[in-house]
């Protein structure tokens, strides 16, 4: 089985999430036949979606040295634990020597494998102004119903001020009434676009149809390594 390197920290919770569906949706009857899994959780890569809207420094650099990091001491295969870092990808993916499994191009071709042909995104503003998602839609020819200005603040106050803020009784109403007019907009499920919404669902309890990316990713992960896949109905 090969070792798997986890690039995290953006943020912690996000990381420990990733973590968590990696073991839970394991086959493994013994501690032994787990994946062995390197994590480097820095909470000091600079915040993406500042970098992306020009009012922070790129987080090219950290990324690129959690990478090398994690393949120096012996990661066969890497992830981000974050959907925003992934505009970034392309700057450092080829500085280094192992495969970096791509979190947005698996969540978008696991809606298609589902039957979806349009599905709706709940993301942070940075990652709804790169169109990462957008360019991966078109790409596997999904339609996207992307959040609106007024919308996209809902969503991101909930991440920032709700769960990277762990605060627990934070009110999501206008978030559920985001999910609820993008529904009416076309969306036959929404795809969980920052690697904080699917702690926001648990959290909050929020209620719909939702393709969480991060799960997806754990799966592919999973397979990549040559572990396997616990079965579900």
């Amino acid at each position: 089985m090969k070792t798997l390197g986890i690039i995290g920290g953006m943020g912690p919770m996000a990381t420990v999430d990733l973590m968590r569906k990696i073991i839970l949706s394991t086959y493994a009857k013994t501690d032994q036949e787990h994946i062995h899994i390197l994590v480097d959780n820095n909470p000091q890569i600079p915040d993406r979606t500042a970098a992306i809207e020009g009012r922070g420094e790129s987080p090219v650099e950290k990324m690129l040295q959690s990478a090398k990091l994690l393949e120096a001491q012996g990661a066969d295969v890497l992830v981000i634990a974050c959907n925003t870092a992934h505009y970034f990808l392309d700057e450092f993916k080829d500085k280094v020597n192992v495969p970096i499994i791509n979190m947005i191009d698996e969540a978008v071709k696991h809606c298609v494998e589902l039957g979806y042909s349009e599905v709706g995104l709940l993301c942070t503003i940075g990652t709804r102004n790169t169109g990462i998602y957008q360019k991966s839609c078109d790409k596997f020819n999904l339609k996207l119903v992307v959040p609106d200005d007024e919308e996209i603040k809902a969503l991101q106050d909930m991440i920032y001020l709700g769960v990277k803020a762990n605060n627990f009784n934070y009110d999501t109403s206008n978030v559920k009434q985001v999910i609820s007019t993008m529904r009416n907009r076309g969306a036959q499920a929404f795809i969980l676009g920052c690697t904080e919404t699917p702690i926001a669902v648990q959290m909050y309890h929020i209620e719909g149809n939702f393709i969480d990316s991060s799960l997806v990713l754990a799966h592919k992960a999973i397979e990549a390594v040559g572990a396997h896949l616990i079965k579900t109905s």
